[in-house]
């Protein structure tokens, strides 16, 4: 089931971002901020997966997804994409950026039409970072 994040889901959240950005937390004050949406994955009332994306005016930024890896291979990621796809109609470009070797998340991405935009080479200190982008590229 996909919800948003409240404040009594910050500290499950914020070990689960230590995954992805040792220095990240999410605090009740970004909850409340009005670009930033705080999504999660539940099975069995457990939170699985997170993703945080941003609607600047009419795009949308999807900084970050990570599913528990237990609970990979679920398409539990393409829920949570396809979420915010569906719930930001208006919003028609959104960009992402992924590590060239993340295979699994290309698939994915490609799979919802995202197209690459560029490559920002050594990004990841010695790997490359794909942007994609789904919708129109030229505005």
């Amino acid at each position: 089931m996909i919800q948003k994040i409240n404040s009594n889901d910050l500290i499950t959240y914020n070990q689960i971002i230590k995954n992805i950005d040792e220095h990240e937390v999410v605090t009740n004050e970004l909850l409340e901020h009005p670009f930033y949406n705080y999504i999660k994955y539940v099975v069995n009332d457990l939170i699985v997966a997170i993703l945080k994306y941003s609607v600047i005016y009419d795009r949308i930024e999807i900084d970050y997804i990570y599913v528990l890896p237990d609970y990979r291979h679920m398409k539990i990621g393409s829920k949570l994409v396809n979420y915010v796809i569906e719930n930001n109609n208006e919003n028609f470009n959104i960009s992402l950026e992924v590590r060239a070797s993340n295979f699994a998340a290309i698939k994915m991405y490609e799979k919802f039409q995202f197209k690459k935009l560029l490559i920002r080479k050594k990004y990841y200190g010695d790997e490359d970072a794909i942007i994609y982008m789904r919708g129109d590229m030229n505005e």
